[in-house]
């Protein structure tokens, strides 16, 4: 008998479940954005932005395969680099 309620009580709250992430996934009680009146940011915001992510990405990938991409140059280091004409 312990058996049946114990399954009882895992359906019933899995059952919940569901019923919650179905509103969830359905976007239910969400509020919705309006971008109403919104401006895009300023050119120079996002040139900003852009430019350090980019400078960035560049030091971490110098840093791990001695390659500067800026200079489009090898640098001293792990790899040795050799240019390969196409």
């Amino acid at each position: 008998m312990a058996a049946t309620a114990a399954a009882a009580a895992v359906t019933a709250v899995s059952s919940s479940c569901s019923k919650r992430e179905s509103s969830i996934a359905a976007g239910a009680d969400l509020p919705k954005k309006a971008n109403k009146g919104r401006l895009p940011p300023p050119e120079e915001e996002m040139e900003a932005f852009f430019a350090a992510a980019e400078s960035g990405v560049a030091r971490s990938f110098a840093a791990k395969y001695n390659y500067d991409v800026v200079k489009d140059a090898p640098m001293d280091g792990r790899y040795e680099w050799v240019r390969v004409r196409l």
